[in-house]
């Protein structure tokens, strides 16, 4: 296929005018008062979709004009980006993405120098995480503050703060494992069950079987774990015969040291054809702790680990070796067993095990802190939400929030919460001004870059307002007044409309989801401003190559 090549301010333009349409639709969601997005589904017999997530209305955001299309893409890159990592932020991304590109392409169309442009930004960025770094307020073991983050998170839903809070009454604060399942009725539940969570995920994004989600989901299925790296084909066959078996071809999960490329396209192959049902974990931990962690999935689910060290070979495998778990769902970056077989009297003595060790005075902290979290694998279980709704649509929609909202709160608990609202961004801006000694190190155009952070961080205040009906620019006029400046945490509160105390109102967003979103915000809107060259495909070319568009 021919392509075609745009260079210059043309290129630009076109990719800046992608980022705005874009970000005009996802930040339509932000805020306690943010509207829902219909959005159209072209599969046959499928419905559109009704969703007030930001992370899902960027994701469905497609053009037919290729230069606009991949601002889009871009827009969209860091809006996800920032939704997986921390479970919120992808409106505020959006929103900081086109006030950057917007501001920025004026500047540049001055002849300003691109690349200082780019370096005071990315110094301002820096000023300010550290301004929001001091400024975060420590959760801890705190579920009232938690409560209130994921309340804000799943847009004002108190219920589902609530629900958070419960969960983690349950199955821990810090180390508790909270997921997200779709109700088969009207009420939205938590439920416990047994259940172990691994911090490590699938060997290749093939082995996903639910793609739209990313993850792998296999019910009623056998679980191998292997402590040796399989480095040939024949290392599989025994364990491929012993499951298939009698014409069976139940799932299994293969939980191994390591995998060469040509093992795993060998497994991979066969499962996208269907011969086998399979999804590899490869790489949990290292050193001892792989060791460690490899024999405690092995209790959980009833199997045999395989290793040297134990004397025993993959080769000679038998059924009892395999192990069992209700289910499986294995993502990116981790892998959720449910329910698996291990006997409860080998699980209650490995816990035994850990808790004289979690006694000794001789282990490091960090040695106990391992211990801790193996600890809570083991005997805590899994806390599912269970969304519930009417029809599929409010019930996928609920789901969407409340795995937001999950995430959000584990956000708050590792680096903190701030006053929510855009407060953080808005109160960033005046404080910088004040740093007299950093705007001297600046030094060319970076002083332009730094302007443009410092103009366009109000802007979440200002959308946030707007989307609640409030006109923005008066409410930012009202916040700069030298009183509601020097009042610590005193903001607009969008859902009441009212001036107040955010903290004492609950008004809280996650630290860790500011500081990313102002990251990948800053990341993305600096590279745009540099490219001066699109590389698309030629139209024309693949219309003359099929005319029907099929």
């Amino acid at each position: 296929m021919a392509k075609k090549v745009i260079k210059g301010e043309q290129a630009r333009r076109s990719i800046v005018e992608g980022v705005i349409e874009a970000s005009d639709a996802i930040v339509t969601t932000l805020g306690p008062s943010g509207r829902f997005v219909a959005i159209e589904n072209s599969m046959a017999g499928v419905g559109p979709e009704i969703s007030r997530d930001g992370a899902t209305v960027a994701k469905s955001i497609t053009y037919k004009d290729g230069a606009k299309n991949t601002g889009a893409m871009l827009v969209r890159k860091a809006a996800s980006l920032t939704e997986s990592y921390v479970g919120d932020g992808t409106s505020t991304t959006a929103c900081l993405i086109r006030e950057f590109c917007t501001k920025g392409e004026k500047y540049i169309q001055q002849g300003r120098n691109v690349f200082e442009i780019k370096s005071g930004m990315i110094k301002a960025g820096e000023w300010v995480k550290d301004f929001i770094k001091k400024n975060s307020i420590e959760v801890g073991d705190d579920l009232e503050k938690i409560r209130k983050v994921a309340t804000i998170s799943a847009n004002n839903d108190k219920e589902v703060g609530n629900l958070i809070v419960e969960a983690m009454s349950k199955v821990g604060i810090a180390d508790g494992v909270i997921t997200a399942e779709l109700s088969s009725g009207l009420d939205t539940i938590v439920e416990v069950t047994e259940g172990m969570k691994i911090e490590r995920g699938w060997a290749s994004p093939e082995y996903s079987n639910i793609k739209a989600e990313g993850k792998c989901v296999m019910e009623d299925c056998y679980i191998v774990v292997c402590g040796t790296r399989l480095s040939n084909v024949n290392q599989l066959i025994p364990i491929i015969e012993l499951i298939t078996k009698d014409g069976g071809n139940k799932p299994f999960l293969l939980i191994c040291d390591g995998i060469d490329d040509n093992v795993n396209t060998t497994i991979l192959v066969n499962t996208i054809s269907g011969a086998i049902r399979c999804c590899v974990v490869k790489d949990i931990d290292f050193g001892d702790g792989r060791k460690n962690q490899m024999q405690d999935i092995a209790t959980k689910v009833g199997a045999t680990y395989f290793c040297t060290e134990n004397g025993n070979d993959i080769n000679n495998i038998r059924i009892g070796d395999l192990g069992y778990a209700k289910k499986v769902v294995v993502s990116r970056d981790t892998t959720i067993i449910y329910e698996g077989a291990g006997d409860p009297d080998e699980i209650a003595a490995r816990a035994d095990i850990l808790r004289s060790a979690l006694a000794d005075p001789n282990r490091t902290p960090y040695d106990k802190i391992k211990f801790s979290k193996r600890l809570a694998n083991l005997t805590k279980g899994i806390a599912v939400i269970k969304a519930g709704g009417a029809t599929e649509v409010e019930k996928c929609n609920r789901k969407a929030t409340i795995d937001d909202a999950i995430l959000a709160s584990k956000s708050a608990i590792e680096e903190g919460c701030l006053p929510g609202g855009g407060y953080i961004y808005f109160k960033a801006s005046k404080a910088i001004l004040k740093d007299k000694n950093w705007w001297k190190s600046l030094e060319g155009d970076e002083k332009i870059g730094a302007e443009l952070i410092v103009e366009s961080l109000p802007s979440i205040l200002r959308t946030v307002s707007e989307n609640a009906g409030v006109a923005g620019d008066v409410i930012l006029e009202q916040a700069s007044q030298k009183r509601k400046v020097e009042m610590d945490n005193w903001g607009f509160n969008a859902k009441t409309r009212k001036w107040c105390n955010l903290l004492e109102d609950g008004v809280l967003d996650s630290t860790k989801v500011a500081r990313v979103a102002l990251e990948n915000s800053i990341s993305t809107a600096s590279m745009i401003l540099a490219t001066d060259c699109i590389i698309l495909e030629d139209e024309d070319e693949k219309k003359a190559i099929n005319p029907m568009g099929v």
